[in-house]
C-alpha cells in the first residue's frame, strides 16, 4: 500500500510515520508540509491513500480531496485532524475516514483495514473491466431502475421481492463502502426479531447475488469480516449530479444537464426510512445550488436556461415565495406580462386546491403593482 502523508505541521508527520512504519504493507512514498506540491507529485506517482490534515495553509485538506474527486484513479482519503466539527464535510468529499488526534496504533489499524477492503474491490472492478463486463447503469432519481449498459437502452433489471430491491439501493448509496451487516439489519428489519431479521437478511442476500449472476457478474456482491459491498462496475445519474453539483462555473451545456438530468427527488418512488436525509440533503443542495447561480447571474444573463432554473426551483418548492417573487419579477422584467400571470394562477391554484389558502398580501400586492405597470 503506498503511502502520503500531508501536514503543516512536522511534528504530526513524524508522529503518524512512526506509526503507520509499525504496520506491515505500508509504503510511505511522500511526507509533505507543503500541501499544494503533495497534490502536484500525484500526477507523477501511484498513491493508494492520502492521509490529510484538514487545516493547513494554502490549499487546505477540504479543497485537497474536493479536487480529487475530478481525477481518474484517485487516491482514497482519509483526514487526520484535531477537529470534530469537520466530519460532515469530509464524507461529502468521499473520505474514506477520519481520524481525530491523538491517534492510537488500534485505530489507526482499523483505517489501514479499510484501505485494504477499498483496494480489493477496486482490483475486482478492475478485472471485470477488463473482462469486458458492462457498466451497470443506476438511475435513481426520481424512480430507482438498473440496467446493464452505460445507457437506459435495454429493459431494466427485475427485483424478486421488494427487499431485494430494498438491499441493493442501500449498498449503492454507501458509495463502495462496505457496510457491517448489523447495521443492515438495523435499516432494514427493524421491526423484526434478531433471529428471524437474520434469516431474512441471509434469503435477501442468496436472492441478490442469482439477480447479480443474470447480469453476468459472479462477484458482484462480497462479504467479508460480517461486511457487505457491491463491487459491480457503476455508473449512475446521481454520480453525473455530483459532479456537476462541484463545478464553480458551470457551462450552458452543464447548466442544461443538471436541469433534466434532476428528473425528481433521490429514490422518490421508494419510501425507504434509512433514505430520507439523504434525499433532503441532495434536494437542498440542488436547490441552494440553483439559487447561488441565479443570485450570481440574474442581472446579467437571460436566457433560456436561467428561466428554466427559476421555473425548476418552483416546481420542486412550490410554496416557497422567494420563488414565486423571482420568477413573477424575471418575467416583468423581460416584458413577459402572459409569464407573470401565469405563474400568479398557477401558484394561486396550489395554495386553493391543496392548502385552502390565499396567496399572501405581498405576492398580491407585487401582483397588483405589475398589473398598474402594464
Amino acid at each position: 500500500m503506498r503511502v502520503f502523508l500531508v501536514d503543516d505541521e512536522e511534528l504530526a508527520l513524524d508522529v503518524l510515520e512512526r506509526m503507520l512504519n509499525r504496520i506491515e504493507n505500508v509504503q510511505i512514498v511522500g511526507k509533505y508540509m507543503d500541501s499544494q506540491k503533495a497534490f502536484d507529485d500525484l500526477r507523477t506517482e501511484s498513491i493508494d491513500v492520502v492521509f490529510l490534515d484538514l487545516e493547513m495553509g494554502g490549499l487546505n485538506g477540504l479543497e485537497f480531496a474536493r479536487r480529487l474527486l475530478h481525477k481518474e484513479e484517485a487516491p482514497e482519503v482519509i483526514f487526520v485532524t484535531a477537529y470534530a466539527q469537520y466530519a460532515v464535510e469530509a464524507f461529502e468529499v468521499d473520505a474514506l475516514d477520519y481520524l481525530l488526534k491523538p491517534i492510537t496504533i488500534s485505530r489507526l489499524e482499523k483505517s489501514i483495514q479499510k484501505v485494504e477492503e477499498k483496494l480489493k474491490i477496486k482490483k475486482i472492478a478492475r478485472t471485470q473491466i477488463a473482462e469486458g463486463k458492462t457498466n451497470i447503469y443506476i438511475h435513481s432519481l426520481k424512480e430507482f431502475q438498473v440496467f446493464k449498459g452505460d445507457k437506459m437502452s435495454a429493459p431494466p433489471m427485475r427485483w424478486r421481492t421488494k427487499k431485494v430491491k430494498e438491499m441493493f439501493c442501500y449498498l449503492w448509496l454507501n458509495n463502495e463502502k462496505p457496510v457491517n451487516k448489523y447495521r443492515i439489519l438495523e435499516e432494514l428489519w427493524a421491526d423484526a426479531p434478531l433471529d428471524k431479521s437474520t434469516v431474512l437478511l441471509h434469503t435477501t442476500v442468496y436472492q441478490l447475488r442469482k439477480a447479480i449472476k443474470e447480469l453476468g457478474y459472479e462477484e458482484g456482491l462480497q462479504y467479508m469480516n460480517d461486511q457487505y459491498i457491491l463491487t459491480l462496475p457503476m455508473k449512475s445519474d446521481l454520480e453525473e449530479l455530483r459532479t456537476l453539483l462541484r463545478e464553480p462555473e458551470p457551462t450552458p451545456e452543464q447548466m442544461s444537464r443538471l436541469l433534466t438530468i434532476y428528473e425528481g427527488d433521490l429514490l422518490e418512488h421508494d419510501e425507504y426510512d434509512w433514505c430520507i436525509y439523504d434525499r433532503q440533503h441532495l434536494r437542498n443542495a440542488y436547490l441552494n445550488y440553483l439559487e447561488k447561480y441565479i443570485d450570481k447571474n440574474l442581472n446579467t444573463l437571460k436566457s433560456e436556461i436561467m428561466e428554466s432554473c427559476l421555473q425548476k426551483l418552483l416546481r420542486l418548492d412550490v410554496y416557497n415565495e422567494k420563488y414565486v417573487f423571482l420568477l413573477m419579477e424575471y418575467y416583468a422584467d423581460n416584458g413577459n406580462g402572459k409569464g407573470v400571470i401565469k405563474v400568479y394562477q398557477y401558484y394561486s391554484k396550489v395554495l386553493r386546491e391543496e392548502l385552502g389558502l390565499k396567496p399572501s398580501s405581498k405576492v398580491i400586492e407585487i401582483y397588483n403593482r405589475f398589473l398598474k405597470r402594464e
